[in-house]
């Protein structure tokens, strides 16, 4: 008996192919690789990703100076850059981050930090710095939250919070489109 195209491709049989074939995609999408959508909560990440803007995270095996992630830190969700990996020493100096000792350059901040580091912050093992692209407005690896005069202590993230590296913005779609991680370059270490 010959076999119809036409009734294969529109008949049952194909509509359970395709359920089977969504099905095994969307497991690997959010199964395997830990999918995951978002809302850009503040503006501490402007100007590369705004207040409101949807994104798409997906977990990764290991994660650079330069990636743009989602991590989970006291109890919130934030969007930040990863400025600082285990072993790093972290500083600002005169508007410039200083990774190592050496400038790392950041074409993508909104405006010149106002503020410094003196002291490098470390990053200890199973650690990261994060800070916005937004910095004069970003609560994040710069702040001193200690007490005055009292020991330095700034937040760093533990490599475990972070639910993954942000790959696409789909929301509002005149900006839709693929959000790449910027190296940050000229740093040791690499």
């Amino acid at each position: 008996m010959p076999i119809d195209l036409k009734d294969w491709l529109i008949g049952k049989r194909a509509g359970y192919i395709a359920i089977a074939l969504l099905t095994v995609a969307c497991a690997y999408a959010f199964g395997f690789r830990g999918l995951r959508f978002f809302m850009v909560p503040s503006g501490s990440m402007e100007p590369t990703l705004l207040p409101s803007d949807m994104i798409v995270t997906v977990k990764e095996p290991n994660y650079h100076r330069g990636d743009i992630v989602v991590l989970r830190h006291d109890g919130e969700y934030l969007v930040k850059r990863i400025t600082g990996l285990p072993g790093d020493a972290v500083t600002v100096f005169d508007g410039a981050l200083l990774i190592n000792g050496k400038y790392a350059s950041e074409p993508y901040l909104r405006e010149p930090m106002q503020y410094s580091i003196g002291e490098p912050i470390q990053v200890p093992d199973g650690r990261f710095a994060f800070m916005g692209d937004n910095r004069n407005s970003s609560d994040d690896s710069s702040v001193n939250h200690g007490a005055p005069g009292g020991p330095r202590q700034h937040d760093l993230a533990s490599t475990k919070d972070i639910v993954g590296r942000v790959v696409f913005l789909y929301y509002p779609y005149s900006r839709w489109g693929s959000v790449h991680s910027y190296p940050l370059v000229n740093v040791a270490g690499e």
